[in-house]
């Protein structure tokens, strides 16, 4: 069995706007914000130590907040059970992982068309993590 620690923040306690959650194993960390209608994870260690340039390992956008919540919720449970060695906890690998979730079955790699119309909650998305990095420092 391998071990995970949480951290969960949520924006009804928090005073971000947003809900986050710390997954921690061994001594690698990653980080799950959700916002809105957007869910990102990142290397943590990077982005408290303002290394990540950016540089996220998964975002995913919705058109529903329900769906965007529960997801998030599934995603907290899939990186408890990630390997400490796959890409979400070892060295970021360089991709650009970056999806649109249709439906509960349905999920896909973002398009060039579709990159226009969320390339703006995207920049918001990555602007208020930089504007509020020191704000996610797990205590």
């Amino acid at each position: 069995m391998q071990k995970s620690t949480v951290y969960v923040s949520m924006n009804d306690t928090n005073n971000l706007d947003c809900s986050y959650a710390i997954i921690e194993k061994e001594s690698k960390n990653a980080i799950i914000i959700f916002k809105g209608l957007e869910c990102i994870i990142l290397d943590y260690d990077l982005l408290i130590n303002d290394n990540y340039n950016n540089h996220y390992l998964l975002l995913k956008h919705y058109e529903n907040t329900t769906k965007a919540y529960k997801d998030f919720m599934k995603l907290i449970g899939k990186m408890c059970k990630k390997s400490v060695d796959s890409k979400y906890f070892k060295k970021p690998i360089d991709e650009d992982n970056w999806m649109v979730f249709e439906n509960d079955t349905n999920e896909h790699m973002i398009t060039i068309e579709e990159k226009a119309n969320y390339l703006t909650r995207k920049n918001d998305l990555i602007n208020f993590i930089n504007d509020n990095k020191d704000k996610f420092i797990k205590e």
